[in-house]
This record gives structure tokens, sequence and C-alpha cells, in this order.
């Protein structure tokens, strides 16, 4: 018998190939998270939109490129259902000939807000530039981002950088601990490092964490304002190390900001940020987390004869508000109380020291606080570059020893005529410098300008840098270059309304009703001055929410119901100042060159009838004007000057880029590029683009469009097209079907 034995034998893996299948292992989920990555990526996901952007080559060559408002919205993580965004605006490259160009860095109060765009500080500093270097054209670009810190801004500046400017200014530092990666903002880390911050916006920057992170935020209550949303934390003591981080960010990433200016070769302003001192009341819970006892009775009783002390001397307040703010040396609210005091004792000095601490002290930091303050004047002062105080500054125009009411509007945003100063105080030193630098002005005024946070008077613009001269010097005439710009009650209104929707906020009401019902009576009386119709559109306009980049201006509302009333002069001026408080190269930009010139056409086409029927009641022709003289019975070809025909030109050169582009989701580039060749008496140009527009128009929009197709229709002949229009316009436009019925009865 024969035994048989099988041997089995095991495949033997060689180490090369052990370490590949090892390699290929740990590398699988990489490669599967990659793969999503890129997938992600073309749906919109990952990365930082620029900051700025070329959007087109215009037709002369240069390249248009504009201010992108939402590319902060990446930094708003945590709310992204509400994020802070900046203003849209515009400029070409290459930087055209002996062209002065200027970038604003900044927050909110940099951007303007509240205030409308032709009214901000970059407006005024623009213009007042443009009045002492009539040589130059100056431009100034705002890059003010609603609710940033300063860390966003590092990279804004980077983009801004490519753009060939010749100064940047900085107004930074309002947002350290409630803005996008502030200390204590929902959107913050808190006190890590620096180096963390870069590694958590690179993280935040895959196109994964982004789309979780819009799946897991989707939910985020809208109702909330950007305020709200933002706090991350509601009460930071005195001692917080918190405060101590803030300062160490902003003077970090001010600094940072700065080395690349100076890598760059280009020229830097640094500013102190204002704040609201002697006017508004510390927002936070008060902190008396020291009194107890028989303590907290003799401070509750010290408060009490303070407050009822109407018969008393102001010294003897003072001393009952100082032995209250010994016994509770962190109670911001005590400090406050103790500066009005003193202030009404006239004893100024003291006020501004109470005020400041009070500042300090509020355990909601919404104002910047002194060591936030301080970090900037020691980062312009290590960099050396130029400072300007104008938290300083402003301190000195106050009546009070500390910044009131009159220069801001709320607890960091200037007021008009805060916006004006700040624009002042920021042209004087940029001018003084060019000045120097042209051999313009001597070395001891250049050290002026150099001057640190002890200067008291504003240093005048040696004469030879252009024309008015005095108006820059004088900070009496603010009111002169508001007017200029187009100042104007609608939008006194429109601040007033943003500004009691402000302080309607809970915790800014607690401690400071006294401003909201100061706005709500300043809207209340304003509203009751108007008419129905104009009530209509204010409030219609309160209920819009905003683009990105910008609310629609309320001046642009009620100039519409203006020119329906027939009250051509009223919404021509209304419609002007709307032109200015949009972007370029929008179709609102549109909108409003179509009304103005429509209103100056209306406006000449009653002086041409006004004049001809002067000369049919007088029997003679001389009197009418010359375009009129050889036919008195026919009006002339077009009422518009050839100034305003080329005005139109213009429009239509912008909106055809406008469609170049492809910005023409609304339909409304479409319709008035139609109406502005209408009003150059080009009505078959007219016809392609309003029947483009119609598709996406609805209820007014469409019935106007569709009265300007009809217009152009009738002009040239195309009778069965205008029919045939009217018909369906009466058949489906339900409502709005007398408006086509008239239509037909024109025809």
């Amino acid at each position: 018998m024969t035994s048989t034995t099988t041997s089995t034998t095991t495949p033997t893996i060689t180490p090369a190939r052990r370490r590949v299948f090892i390699l290929i292992t740990i590398a699988l989920p990489f490669i599967a998270l990659a793969v999503v990555e890129i997938a992600l990526r073309l749906f919109g996901f990952g990365g930082y939109p620029p900051f700025i952007r070329s959007v087109g080559t215009l037709p002369q060559g240069e390249q248009l490129c504009i201010v992108e408002p939402a590319a902060s919205k990446p930094y708003f993580f945590a709310n992204p259902t509400r994020p802070g965004y900046a203003e849209q605006s515009s400029f070409i490259m290459p930087k055209p000939k002996d062209t002065l160009r200027i970038f604003l860095i900044g927050e909110s109060a940099a951007k303007g807000y509240p205030q409308p765009r032709n009214l901000a500080m970059s407006e005024f500093l623009q213009t007042m530039l443009g009045d002492v270097l009539p040589q130059k054209r100056v431009e100034v670009i705002n890059l003010g981002t609603t609710a940033v810190a300063s860390f966003p801004l590092v990279y804004q500046v980077q983009d801004a950088l490519r753009y060939q400017p010749d100064w940047l200014v900085f107004y930074v530092g309002n947002n350290e601990f409630f803005g996008a990666y502030g200390t204590a903002s929902i959107n913050a880390a808190g006190t890590m490092p620096l180096w963390a911050l870069k590694l958590m916006r690179a993280a935040r920057g895959l196109a994964l964490v982004q789309a979780v992170e819009s799946v897991v935020r989707a939910g985020a209550d809208e109702n909330r304002t950007l305020m709200e949303q933002m706090i991350g934390q509601t009460f930071i003591a005195c001692d917080s190390p918190l405060r101590e981080a803030a300062a160490r960010n902003l003077q970090a990433n001010l600094g940072d900001m700065l080395d690349q200016v100076k890598a760059a070769g280009v020229a830097a302003l640094v500013c102190t940020t204002a704040s609201n001192e002697s006017g508004l009341a510390p927002l936070g819970q008060d902190d008396v987390s020291n009194l107890s006892g028989a303590s907290q009775q003799e401070f509750n009783e010290l408060l009490r004869q303070a407050a009822a002390g109407c018969c008393m001397q102001s010294a003897q307040v003072v001393e009952l508000l100082g032995k209250a703010a010994l016994l509770a040396p962190r109670s911001a609210l005590t400090q406050f109380m103790l500066a009005n005091a003193q202030a009404n004792a006239g004893d100024l000095v003291a006020a501004r020291k109470a005020f400041l601490l009070a500042r300090d002290l509020d355990t909601m930091p919404w104002r910047p606080i002194s060591v936030t303050e301080q970090a900037i004047r020691d980062t312009a002062v290590a960099h050396g570059v130029l400072l300007c105080d104008i938290a300083f500054k402003f301190r000195n125009m106050s009546a009070r020893g500390a910044t009131d009411w009159e220069l801001l509007d709320d607890h960091v945003h200037p007021s008009l005529q805060g916006q004006v100063q700040a624009a002042r105080a920021m042209a004087q030193d940029v001018a003084l410098a060019i000045a120097h630098t042209n051999g313009l002005a001597n070395t001891a005024a250049n050290a002026t300008t150099n001057a640190t946070a002890n200067a008291t008077a504003p240093t005048p613009i040696p004469a030879q840098s252009g024309a008015s001269i005095t108006s820059l010097n004088d900070p009496s005439n603010w009111n002169t270059y508001a007017q200029r710009l187009g100042s104007n009650p609608f939008d006194t209104y429109r601040v007033n309304h943003t500004l009691r929707t402000l302080f309607g906020i809970g915790f800014m009401k607690n401690n400071n009703k006294q401003a909201f019902d100061r706005y709500e009576s300043a809207c209340k009386n304003f509203e009751s001055t108007l008419s129905p119709s104009m009530l209509e559109a204010a409030r219609e306009w309160q209920t819009s929410k905003p683009h990105a980049g910008g609310m629609r201006p309320l001046t642009g509302m009620e100039a519409r119901v203006l020119l329906r009333e027939n009250k051509t002069e009223q919404a021509l001026a209304l419609y002007q100042i709307a032109q200015t408080q949009v972007p370029n190269y929008t179709s609102w930009k549109l909108e409003y060159i179509y009304f103005t010139l429509a209103c100056q056409e209306r406006l000449a086409q009653q002086q041409f009838k006004d004049s001809t029927a002067l000369v049919n009641a007088q029997g003679a022709s001389a009197a009418a004007p010359p375009s009129t003289q050889t036919n008195i019975n026919s009006a002339p070809v077009n009422f518009l000057t050839e100034s305003q025909l080329q005005q139109a030109a213009d429009g239509i050169a912008e909106g055809n880029f406008l469609l170049r582009q492809g910005f023409s989701e609304s339909g409304f580039t479409e319709r008035y590029v139609g109406r502005l060749h209408q009003l150059r008496g080009e009505w078959s140009q007219a016809i392609s683009y309003l029947l483009a527009a119609r598709p996406r128009m609805a209820a007014e929009d469409l019935v106007a469009c569709d009265q300007a197709l009809f217009m152009s229709y009738i002009k040239t002949g195309n009778t069965s097209a205008a029919r045939q229009l009217v018909n369906e316009g009466i058949e489906k436009s339900g409502r709005f079907a007398p408006v086509y019925q008239q239509l037909r009865s024109q025809q």
C-alpha cells in the first residue's frame, strides 16, 4: 500500500509588495477625499474668491476690475446666511496716467455705514484730495467690509496691492472682538495664535468643509441681525485674556499688512478708529461681581442719592458717584455716570478719563478699547508710517471731553459730520505728504504730519497744492461738503431708520433706550411730512432686502413717485443723487441714468411748450428757442442736449459690456439699454433689447417694458406687432388690462 503526502505552499509576499500594499491602503482614503474635493469644487465650493477681480475688457482695451462684495463670505462660516460684505465699485487697469489711486481698508465704519455710498468718508476723501491736487485724477476705492476683524483684511491687502495703488489708508480696529475671526465672535478661534488662525483659514477653504458646513448651517436664523449673529461670548470681563488677545491680533495683522505695503513700495496712512464714548452708555451686563452684603447696599444707596440729586451741586453728585466707583471698580455704568457728572461740573479732563474707562470696562466691547487703540498707534510707529489719530482728534472736537453723538451715529460708525471730519483728517495728511514728496513743503511741516497723538491742531495744507485750501483746513464747513455730495432729507431718514432698527436690538436698547427713542422720533417726524404715496415708497424700501454690496436707494424710489405725480424737477434732483449711490456697470446705474435723462427730456419738452405758447400769444417768433425758430409748429427731433445724448450713449455702452459678460439675469440691463436707445431716437435699435427683457419681467415691470416696446413698434411703423402686443396684454395681464386698452386707443 502506497501513501501519498500532499503539501500546500502559501505564496510569499515580498517586503517591497507589502510596502506598496500598505501605502495603497493608507492612500485610498486620501484619494477618495481628493476626488470628492475636486468634484465639489466643480460645483462652486472651496477656496476664497478674490476681493478684487477683472470682469472683462472694455472697448478701449483696458480691463474693468470690480470690488467683489461677497468675497468675504467664506470668513462667515458660522453664519453663512448673513455674511458681511463690501460695496461694489470699479476701476480700470492699467492705471490711467496722472491717477492717484488709494485703497481704503477697514470694516463697516470705513465702508461708511449707515450713510449711503455717496456720503461715505471715501467719497469725501476723494473729493477733498481732488480739490487740493487738481493735477491728479483721484480715485479712492473703498474696500471697507462689514463685520470682519483684522485677520481677513490681511488677504484683502494682498489683493489690493496687485492693482497699482499709490496709497493704502487703514481705518481698522473696530471688530477685534465680534468680527469674523475676532476673539469673541461666533466666527472665531478665541485666543488661538495667529499661525493657528492661518491653518484654520486654510482648512475652511477646503470644498469638503464648506459643503458640510453649508448643510449644517442651512437652518440658520435669518431674522436675527448680523450683530446678533456675530456674538460668540456675551460677557467679557475687564481682565479677560480675550482683551489682550484682541490687541495682540490687531497689532500682528496690521503689522503684516504694513509689511506687505512696504515691500510693494506703496505709501500708507494708519488711522485710529473713533467710537461714541460720552453719548453711548456701556452695552454689556454691568460687572458688580465684587459686591456683596453691606457693600452692595451702600453702593445702591450712593447711586440712589446721585440719581435723585437734582437739587445738589454738581460737585456733590461727583463725590457720591466717586465713592460708588471705588466700591465697584469694575462697574462700567458707574464710571459712565461719574463721567457725565464730571462733564456737567466742567471738569472735562476727569470726564474724558472716566468716559474712556467706562468704555474699557464694558463687558460687551463693541467699541475699540484702549489696548486695541494703542496697538494701532504702536504699530504705525514701529513700521514708520504716517499716523492719523482720528480717535484723539474727535475727542478734541467734542464738547464733553470725549466723542459724542455729533460725530458718531451709534457705537463706532461716524455720523455725516463724522464722515466729513474723518476724511478731512486723512486728506490733510495725505496731501501734506504728497506735497513734501514733491518738494512743496518744508521739513518742519512734514514733521508735524508725523506728530503723535498729542497734536491738537491740524496742519494747514501748503497753498501750492491746489485750490480750495481753505475748505480743507476749516473743520467748521463740513456741511458744505455734505451738500456738495448730495445730502438730502430722504437719506437722513434712511440713516435714522437704520439706526432705529439697530438700537431696537435688545442689548443695544437695554442701556441706551434714549438712542432708540431719538431715532424713532426722528423717523416719525419725517414720515408725518410725507404724502401717502411717498410714505408707501418709504415702507416698501424698509422691507426690501439688500443685495450683496448695496441696498436700493430710497432716493430713487421716492423719485419715481414724484415723477408719477409730475413733480419732475424734484424727481430729477433725487435721480441725480441716486446715480451716485449705486455702482457703475450695474442695471441700477442704467436705470437711474435713464430716469435722469427722461426727467431732463420732460422738462425740456415743457419749456418748449411754454415758449411755443408764449410765441403764439405774442404773435412773434423771436421769443422762441433757436431750435424751434424755423417752424414753430414742428417739434424738435430730440429735446436732449448733445451732452445728455452722449450720457445715454455711454450708458448703452456700459449695458452692452454687461451683456457681453453675461450680467443679464434680471432682464433690467436689456430693458434700460432699450430705453436709452429710445431717448436717443433710436427706436428700431431698442426693439431687440426690450424683447430680450420681456421674458424676465413681471407685473408692473412687464407692463412698463411693453409700453416702451409698443412705442418702438409705432415709431418704426410696425403696427401689426404693436396690435399683437396690446391684444396679448389685454388678454393675459389681468389687473393691468386697462393699461393695454389705453395703448390700443393710441394706435
